[in-house]
């Protein structure tokens, strides 16, 4: 009976937790959202972007960085990134503003083609590092879609 209890206990455990392995920072970052607001090329040829982080969650969140890739009609255009802390309250939001760094010359040629012609198609991959206690954090990813306006000042 002994042999037959563990086996019996490894199918039940299988059967329960299914999915296998999840990052904790992927799961202490479920729920929030990286939305793209606005990409701003300036005279002298530097971009910013800004963006809205969304909490939905009956939690608050202090993020100490944040690290954005930003694709422009499915082609990386840079990347953005806060050092700065950023409390997040339960069910609500907060802004950001990052320069972007361009990932060549092709970023440069897609933004100005995207500069005045009206919202263009993005995604955005985000690394989130959640200070959880002290010095200890999780670090977990989110990809946002939907569309932004390129200007120029």
């Amino acid at each position: 009976m002994k042999k037959l209890l563990t086996p019996l206990f490894l199918l039940a455990g299988l059967a329960l937790f299914p999915g296998g392995c999840a990052s904790v920072g992927d799961i202490v970052t479920t729920g929030l959202r990286v939305e793209l607001t606005g990409l701003v090329r300036a005279a002298d040829g530097g971009v910013s972007a800004t963006w809205r982080v969304v909490n939905p969650n009956v939690t608050a969140y202090l993020l100490a960085k944040i690290s954005n890739k930003i694709y422009l009609n499915g082609t990386l255009v840079g990347t953005a990134a806060s050092h700065d802390p950023l409390g997040l309250p339960p069910h609500g939001e907060a802004m950001q503003t990052g320069r972007l760094t361009l990932a060549g010359a092709g970023a440069e040629k897609i933004l100005g083609e995207a500069a005045g012609h009206g919202p263009v198609g993005y995604k955005v991959e985000s690394l989130l590092v959640v200070q959880i206690y002290g010095e200890e954090t999780e670090t977990g990813t989110v990809t946002h879609t939907g569309t932004v306006a390129v200007s120029t000042k």
